[in-house]
Parts: C-alpha cells; sequence; structure tokens
C-alpha cells in the first residue's frame, strides 16, 4: 500500500495559509542565517564579482524556501545550484589569522535540506527519487571537496591534546551527509505517505458515503415501483370491472331499467373491494402516529383466491374459463402473490380492450419446476386497441423477475397470449 500511495500525485495547489507558512520560514531563514552567510563572504578574499554572485545565489536560495511548496522542483533546482556553486568555488580566507574554509559550510546552506525535504513530501515518487540520487552525488562532491579538512578536527578533552587531536573529521563529514541528506528526504517521504493515506481514507469514506447514498436512492425508487405497482393492482382491476359494468348497464338499461340493479350491484362491490384493498396498502405504508411497529397487512391473496377472481370477472361480463392440469405444487408466498396478480392484470386488459363480446381462458400447469399460466383471449381485428401505457406489462414483468420467473407476451391475428413461468418451492422440487 505504501507504494501505491507513494506514487499517487496529491493533487491540489498549497493553499494560502501554507504559502504564508512558508514566506513565514524563508524570513526567519533569512534573519538567522542570511547575515552571518553574507558577512562572511563579504569579508573573505573573494574578488568583489564573486563575492556579490555569492551573495546574490544566497539570496535566491533563501527565497527558494518561500515558494518551495507552491514549486517544489524548481524550488529544489534551485537549492542544487546554490550547493554547487558554493563546492565550485574556492576557499574562503577571512583573514584575522582565521584559516580559509571551504564555502560550502556557510550557514545559509541548511536551505538545501529543507527544499530536499519539500521535494520527497510534495513531489511524486519518481521525481523525489531522482532528487536523492542527485542529492547523494552532490553529497560525495562534497564529501571529496572537505576531504582531509583539518579545520574539522576538534580537540578531545581528555582524550587528545591539542598539539595531537584526535582526527575527527569524517565523522562530521558522515554526520553532515545523513544530516543535510538522508534525513530530510527519509522525513518527506515519511509526511507524504501520511498526507496521501489521510487523503485515502477520505476518499474511500466518500466513495462509501456516495454508495450508501446510491443504496438510499435506489430502495426510494424501488420502494415507489412497488406502491405504484401495487397500486396499479388493486385499483386497475376494481376500475375495469366498474366501467365496464357501467357502459353495459347503461346500453342495457336503456332497453330494460330493471337490469340497472345488478349492474349497479356489481359496481358498488367492485368499489368496496377497491377500497379494503386500498386501505390494506396505505395501512401498511403510513408510519403509526405513535411510534410503535406497523400494523400487520392484511393476507395477500393467492392461487386459493382465483376461482373468486374468476367469477368475479364474469359477473362483469367476461366468460372466463379456468383449467388447471398437473400435480399441484407448494408455492412461497410471494409467489403465490405473482401468479395471482399476474392473472389479475392480464384478465383486467382482456375487459379493457378484448371488445364487446370478451372471452378468456385460463390455464394452470403444473411441471416439475414451475407453474406455467396462460391467459388467452380472442381479438377481432377491426377492433384491435391502441396500446396502453405498459404499466401492467412491467409491473407483471418485475413481480416475476424478482422471483426468479419470467413473463412472455404473444399477439397474433386474432388471439393474444400471455404466458407466465413461477418457481416451484426449493423445498418441493
Amino acid at each position: 500500500m505504501s507504494a501505491v500511495l507513494g506514487q499517487r500525485s496529491l493533487g491540489h495547489a498549497p493553499g494560502r495559509s501554507a504559502q504564508a507558512a512558508d514566506a513565514g520560514l524563508a524570513a526567519l531563514l533569512v534573519i538567522v542565517l542570511l547575515p552571518v552567510s553574507a558577512r562572511t563572504l563579504w569579508g573573505s578574499s573573494w574578488p568583489t564579482a564573486l563575492q556579490g554572485l555569492g551573495v546574490g545565489a544566497l539570496v535566491v536560495g533563501h527565497g527558494a524556501v518561500g515558494v518551495r511548496r507552491l514549486v517544489p522542483r524548481a524550488a529544489f533546482a534551485t537549492g542544487a545550484v546554490l550547493v554547487a556553486f558554493l563546492v565550485a568555488t574556492p576557499p574562503l580566507d577571512p583573514g584575522e589569522g582565521s584559516g580559509a574554509f571551504s564555502a560550502i559550510l556557510v550557514p545559509s546552506v541548511l536551505v538545501y535540506p529543507v527544499l530536499l525535504y519539500t521535494v520527497g513530501a510534495w513531489c511524486s515518487h519518481r521525481t523525489s527519487m531522482w532528487a536523492l540520487a542527485l542529492s547523494v552525488a552532490g553529497g560525495g562532491l562534497v564529501v571529496a571537496r572537505l576531504w582531509g579538512s583539518d579545520y574539522l578536527t576538534v580537540a578531545q578533552p581528555g582524550l587528545a591534546s591539542d598539539e595531537d587531536p584526535v582526527r575527527s573529521w569524517p565523522l562530521f563529514l558522515l554526520l553532515g551527509l545523513l544530516v543535510v541528506v538522508i534525513l530530510p528526504w527519509c522525513a518527506g517521504r515519511y509526511r507524504r505517505l501520511r498526507v496521501l493515506y489521510v487523503l485515502e481514507l477520505e476518499e474511500r469514506a466518500r466513495r462509501d458515503d456516495a454508495e450508501r447514498r446510491a443504496q438510499a436512492r435506489r430502495a426510494v425508487e424501488e420502494d415507489r415501483r412497488r406502491i405504484a405497482r401495487e397500486m396499479h393492482d388493486v385499483v386497475a382491476h376494481s376500475l375495469s370491472i366498474m366501467v365496464s359494468q357501467a357502459e353495459g348497464g347503461r346500453a342495457m338499461a336503456a332497453k330494460d331499467p330493471a337490469v340497472a340493479a345488478p349492474v349497479l350491484d356489481t359496481i358498488a362491490q367492485a368499489g368496496r373491494e377497491a377500497m379494503h384493498d386500498m386501505g390494506s396498502v396505505l395501512r401498511v405504508l403510513d408510519p403509526p402516529e405513535d411510534g410503535g411497529s406497523r400494523p400487520v397487512a392484511d393476507p395477500q391473496p393467492g392461487l386459493a383466491d382465483l376461482p373468486a377472481l374468476v367469477s368475479q370477472v364474469r359477473r362483469s361480463g367476461l366468460d372466463v374459463v379456468l383449467e388447471e392440469t398437473g400435480t399441484r405444487r407448494r408455492l412461497s408466498a410471494a409467489a403465490e402473490l405473482a401468479a395471482y396478480r399476474f392473472t389479475q392484470e392480464a384478465l383486467t386488459n382482456v375487459l379493457k380492450h378484448a371488445g364487446p363480446q370478451p372471452g378468456a381462458h385460463v390455464a394452470l400447469r403444473w411441471r416439475a419446476r414451475s407453474l406455467e399460466l396462460l391467459v388467452t383471449n380472442d381479438v377481432d381485428p377491426e377492433r384491435r386497441p391502441a396500446g396502453g401505457s405498459g404499466r401492467g406489462l412491467r409491473g407483471m414483468q418485475e413481480r416475476l423477475a424478482a422471483i426468479g420467473g419470467s413473463v412472455r407476451v404473444t399477439d397474433s391475428a386474432d388471439a393474444f397470449v400471455v404466458r407466465a413461468l413461477v418457481p416451484v418451492a426449493a423445498k418441493d422440487r
């Protein structure tokens, strides 16, 4: 995981607070380091032009700290050029009895580890590795430049005298290389990994939140489809019977007013059944006012209710034949409801579209692993209806698909066939 995070880009520019912090750090280093370094160069034996060039290079190097996170590569390159310049220049001889020493030892060279840290923390893995390689190579040049420098040797009280000191300059060079190159780069990489790890956690949290929101939206949409399907199944059938009876009753009442009473009874009964079914749906959907549990829904219809459904449709004037073949098997409650609603919707469509003398045939064919439901009705080619909204057919398909079944519609010149396959319960296969 660390390798993956290390190669990822942070992908954003530093904010105003970060730039202000960099400017403050640059100002602090200027106050602490630049005066001593500039005074050392101006007081050396260098030519005046070289002294001015050296002081200008120091100023630019300090300025790079102020934009280190805004342009980290350019800032590091500036620091690298400064170090190369100080390594290449002749030794500084401040006079006043002091010995000459390399310009790489001026205090302002400490801006370089700050810039190297920045590359490690804010640049890609590839860039930071190039910066490390360049720094190690530059460190080798510094070690070669300072190799054998006695002014790095200090007396060790109790171990050696001033006349014969322990030569400690190799240790100083090693520690200097460690402090100026290795530690800043490692600290920068650690900082980068931490930042990227936090960003990855935030991104994962955003993805999880987006997924939860998407699931919630899908759940709401599914609930809406389910509610629309239930409302359609409950209302459409009863309304179709009421409309069919009303139209037929109006035509018959003109000839014999006495026949209107049974028609009105059928319409009233269909309306009462629709209101009852609608109340059952609404009681389940509405949350209880006292915060308790939802009321238990009325038992859902199933295959046992098909004869009553067929009788109701017959009373509306549709000649329906119900046929069942094969050995009845056990269906799940969802499958029973789906089979009932499928038959109800198919007969409703016959009432709405089949013409003045409709007839339908409902067949239940039991198989080893499924129940085949066939609803067939004759169609008068001269009275073929225009297409409807398709909500009923979609509701059939959704119901059957939810339980692993399927729906197929066959529309020929003189017949309309709707076929459904309802899987039987797993234990009864």
